[in-house]
């Protein structure tokens, strides 16, 4: 049993990884290197809204109501479904 098409498979990931990482050669004219890794500038950054802390909560609290409420639904189909089974079960037995 050869596992030579396995060792070539890892020889040929090892490679194209090592080709996606940024190599050190200069790619322009100058020493503008840096201007590759740096931060977005600020006139191209994302500006989010601010949202008053009450209306902040009241979502919050809605979200975690509403999830509540659907943890208990989840909840009864499970006992309602348990219950089932097991009267099939008995049924059966």
């Amino acid at each position: 049993m050869s596992s030579a098409g396995h060792v070539l498979d890892m020889i040929k990931r090892i490679r194209q990884n090592r080709s996606l990482r940024p190599s050190n050669r200069q790619k322009f004219k100058g020493d503008n290197r840096d201007s590759i890794y740096t931060e977005i500038p600020e006139e191209n950054k994302a500006s989010f809204k601010e949202f008053p802390e009450s209306q902040v909560k009241e979502v919050v609290d809605t979200i975690r109501r509403e999830a509540k409420s659907k943890r208990r639904k989840e909840f009864l189909f499970l006992a309602l479904v348990i219950l089932i089974v097991v009267a099939i079960v008995l049924y059966v037995v």
